[in-house]
């Protein structure tokens, strides 16, 4: 179906252009040479012609990947951005040609106020440069576990100005490009494999037995471990302060999956409270 879409694509771009050729005999000189149709006849051809070129690099990369026809990452997402941006572009420049303008006319008459637009649209264009090398970078893609900020979850889409996270409350978080280049990004996906961290922290009155809480770890976890790398987990002290110790559990899926990596982390988190605040009633 697909395939046949774009043979209809090429069909019209072919017809597009014998119309344009022979405009003139068709509908008269006068017609033929007018902005309107020469204008429409340019943008319909620009417009065939950059989607086509669009679905072939989209095809081509997603056959090197050897992704599905409908599979996304942050290339696709990319090169779907740069053709949003590239038409905005087609749009204003028909828009112009409509009212007789020539872009560069149209920019020196009106100087001052193409200075002001610069000067406010500083951030923005900024925002969407650095989206366009994010996009074609490998530091992200969507599906990785990520903390920018203050803010972590699951990377969901790429827009040449934003990044939407789902976090661990599966809201739904926009955090603008730049944000990313200006604070501290911590990228918790590890290539292929997902390494995961569970952190806490317990108050040193607690007294529980490093042995003890790794046994109830172990035990509460057992159900997941099919879903391990072999001897990938295990419990460890992070740092000792004067008032509690910070734990951390490490254990590295065979596959990425961020709802079972929340139900592992919110037992592990379940099991340590309901221990270690009974041990805390006993002593």
């Amino acid at each position: 179906m697909r395939l046949f879409f774009q043979l209809i694509k090429v069909i019209i771009i072919a017809g597009l252009i014998l119309v344009n050729e022979y405009k003139a005999q068709w509908f008269g000189t006068t017609l033929a040479d007018t902005h309107l149709i020469t204008g429409l006849f340019g943008f319909l051809l620009f417009f065939l012609i950059s989607e086509t070129a669009r679905d072939l690099l989209l095809y081509l990369y997603r056959k090197r990947k050897k992704l599905n026809a409908r599979a996304t990452d942050n290339v696709t997402i990319g090169l779907d951005n740069i053709y949003i941006l590239i038409l905005a572009g087609a749009i204003f420049y028909f828009v112009l040609h409509i009212m007789n303008l020539k872009p560069r006319d149209f920019f020196t008459g009106i100087t001052l106020i193409s200075a002001a637009i610069a000067i406010i649209m500083k951030d923005y264009i900024s925002n969407i440069i650095s989206g366009m090398i994010l996009a074609f970078s490998d530091k992200l893609k969507i599906g990785d576990y990520v903390q920018v900020g203050q803010f972590r979850g699951e990377i969901i889409d790429f827009s040449l100005t934003s990044i939407t996270l789902r976090n661990d409350d599966d809201e739904t978080v926009y955090i603008p490009i730049n944000t990313i280049f200006s604070h501290e990004l911590t990228n918790f996906t590890n290539g292929e494999i997902d390494t995961i961290t569970v952190d806490f922290e317990l108050n040193n009155r607690m007294k529980i037995p490093f042995e003890v809480l790794k046994e109830k770890i172990n035990a509460i976890i057992l159900p997941y471990t099919i879903n391990f790398i072999e001897n990938s987990h295990d419990l460890f002290v992070s740092a000792s302060k004067q008032e509690s110790t910070i734990f951390k559990f490490k254990y590295t899926l065979k596959a990425r999956d961020l709802n079972l990596a929340r139900r592992i982390q919110a037992d592990i988190l379940k099991e340590v409270y309901e221990n270690t605040s009974m041990l805390k009633q006993i002593i």
